[in-house]
């Protein structure tokens, strides 16, 4: 295996996530992703920034109903109970690991390299969209202001008699749309998407029933397949501060080291560009790698 240390642009099909030196030894040594819970995200508006649309117009559905439509509906607080219940399900059904189309960039420095001291990973985008399958996905984000948001949720909340529609099409839809504000982030996510049952669906959010120990265990619990042998872990926890993160693991074994292109080393990072490659040489199965080139930042970080 040959690694470059080189200060040349690498190829554009690449997308770049960057992390602590730390989370890197971690990848590279169990030769895994990490994808987190949906609700933990950084950006703890994002989540609201879409269900705050969605509950306006849902709002506006339900007040366009007859009364003999309501009635069916049994309950007055119908409203405040779904929205909670279906803010609390996106919790349970989305992991994503996150990446930027942009290497070498100030801002996911400062917000996810470790104010930059860390590592920015370079992976072959078409290796993810090689894996998506139903329940797994790899797609750009998109932003959205609100105006757009709510002409799109307006079309989308034909009935209010479908519910399981309803469910699925706002968690799926969310997963990929962002405030403006976070444009610059040009962000790239694959993740698991595990749509739960109609009945499980029907319980938890509409008939405030939520899902009981075993069953929540059991799903916890899944495993997921995926081409080449690669596969989701059942969920895990770590820790950040004060918080306790679930996350699941995107075990890709051997694959790991055929999907990075490209390692980039932080501006305030100070591992050396040989240490990297004789890290990588040290892990790298049966001397394969396609990683080919080790960058150092050339920003200048104050």
């Amino acid at each position: 295996m040959c690694i470059k240390i080189t200060e040349k642009t690498p190829f554009e099909n690449q997308v770049y996530h960057y992390c602590s030196l730390e989370t890197f030894r971690l990848i590279v040594e169990n030769k895994v992703l990490f994808m987190s819970d949906y609700h933990y995200m950084n950006d703890s508006s994002e989540e609201k920034y879409f269900l705050d649309v969605f509950e306006t117009e849902m709002k506006n559905l339900y007040d366009g109903l007859s009364d003999e439509e309501k009635a069916n509906i049994e309950s007055d607080d119908y409203m405040k109970k779904y929205m909670a219940r279906l803010s609390e399900l996106y919790a349970n059904v989305c992991f994503i690991c996150c990446f930027s189309n942009i290497r070498d960039d100030l801002n996911p420095w400062r917000a996810y390299g470790d104010d930059g001291k860390g590592i920015c990973i370079g992976f072959d985008k078409s290796f993810f969209e090689g894996l998506v399958k139903e329940g797994f996905f790899a797609e750009n984000v998109t932003y959205k202001a609100k105006e757009e948001l709510h002409s799109f949720i307006s079309e989308k909340l034909i009935s209010i008699k479908n519910e399981h529609s309803l469910i699925t099409d706002s968690v799926e839809f969310t997963r990929e749309v962002k405030n403006p504000a976070f444009l610059a982030e040009n962000e790239f996510r694959i993740g698991l998407y595990d749509s739960l049952s109609d009945d499980a669906i029907k319980q938890y959010v509409f008939d405030d029933i939520h899902i009981g120990a075993t069953g929540l265990k059991q799903y916890m619990g899944n495993i997921y397949y995926l081409e080449n042998n690669i596969k989701i872990s059942p969920v895990d926890y770590r820790t950040n501060k004060n918080r306790l993160i679930p996350y699941r693991k995107l075990e890709l074994g051997s694959e790991l080291f055929k999907a990075i292109k490209s390692v980039t080393i932080g501006p305030l990072c100070q591992a050396s560009p040989e240490e990297l490659a004789k890290f990588l040489v040290c892990k790298c199965d049966n001397c394969f790698c396609g990683i080919d080139t080790i960058y150092k930042s050339t920003l200048t970080y104050v």
